[in-house]
C-alpha cells in the first residue's frame, strides 16, 4: 500500500477532528468571552495560561488534521510539519513552565497549571518521535502514532477548559470572590 492510499484512510478521522477542534476553539472563545474580567486580572496569570494552553492544543490538532487532509504521496511533507508543530509546541511548554517558576507566589495553582501541561508535553514529543518516523521510513504505520497524539491534545484543551470555567465559576459563587 502506498502512503498516499493508507493516508486515505484515515481522511475521515481527521475530517472529524478538524471539526470538534474548530468547534470546541468556538466555544472556549465564548467562555473565555464571558469571563473576560476574571481571566485578564492581573494576579490570574494562572488563567490566562491555562486558556492559552487549551487554545494551543485545539490549534495544534486543527493544524495537524488539515494538514493529513492534503493530498501527498510521500511521509516527509508531513514529517515537517509534524516536526514543526513539536518544536513549537515544546517551546511554548518550556516558555509557560518558566513563567510558572517565576511567578510561583502569584500563581492560585501552579502545581495544577504544571500538571496541565503534561497532555501538551506527552502529545509533543509523540508528535516530534512521528515527525522522526516518517522521515526516514515514511512508512503508513506511523500514521497510527497520530492518533495518540490528537486524543492526547483535545483530552488535554478539554481538561483544562473545564478547569478553567469551573474555577472561575467556583470563585465567582463564593462571597468576596473576584466579581463580588
Amino acid at each position: 500500500m502506498t502512503f498516499e492510499t493508507a493516508l486515505l484512510g484515515w481522511h475521515d478521522f481527521y475530517v472529524a477532528s478538524a471539526g470538534a477542534a474548530a468547534a470546541l476553539l468556538g466555544l472556549l472563545f465564548v467562555g473565555v468571552s464571558i469571563n473576560l474580567g476574571a481571566l485578564t486580572a492581573p494576579e490570574r496569570i494562572d488563567l490566562r495560561g491555562r486558556a492559552s494552553l487549551a487554545f494551543s492544543n485545539l490549534i495544534y490538532v486543527l493544524v495537524l488534521s488539515l494538514s493529513m487532509l492534503i493530498p501527498s504521496d510521500d511521509g516527509r511533507s508531513l514529517a515537517v510539519v509534524c516536526a514543526v508543530l513539536a518544536l513549537f509546541a515544546v517551546s511554548r511548554v518550556a516558555t509557560r513552565i518558566v513563567q510558572i517558576i517565576r511567578s510561583w507566589d502569584q500563581i492560585a495553582n501552579g502545581v495544577r497549571t504544571l500538571r496541565r501541561l503534561t497532555w501538551t508535553l506527552v502529545a509533543a514529543l509523540l508528535l516530534g518521535y512521528a515527525a522522526i518516523q516518517l522521515w526516514v521510513n515514511e512508512t503508513s504505520s506511523t500514521l497510527y502514532s497520530l492518533i495518540s497524539v490528537v486524543f492526547l491534545l483535545l483530552i488535554g484543551a478539554a481538561d483544562v477548559s473545564w478547569d478553567l470555567l469551573t474555577t472561575v465559576s467556583d470563585e465567582e459563587a463564593v462571597p468576596g470572590g473576584p466579581r463580588s
